[in-house]
């Protein structure tokens, strides 16, 4: 069975800033200004709509 590789966003929870990083094949990363573990804002999938 083969993993799906899903984009996901990612926000730090001082600062704010956010970037895209791939599930499961990179990990959650750290944020280069405040050297806090991101967390998971959404996952990006196709076919959405606003």
């Amino acid at each position: 069975m083969q993993e799906s590789i899903e984009p996901v966003e990612v926000v730090c929870p001082k600062c704010q800033r956010t970037e895209i990083v791939y599930l499961p094949k990179e990990s959650i990363p750290k944020c280069e200004d405040c050297n806090v573990p991101m967390m998971l804002r959404e996952l990006l999938r196709e076919g959405k709509s606003y």
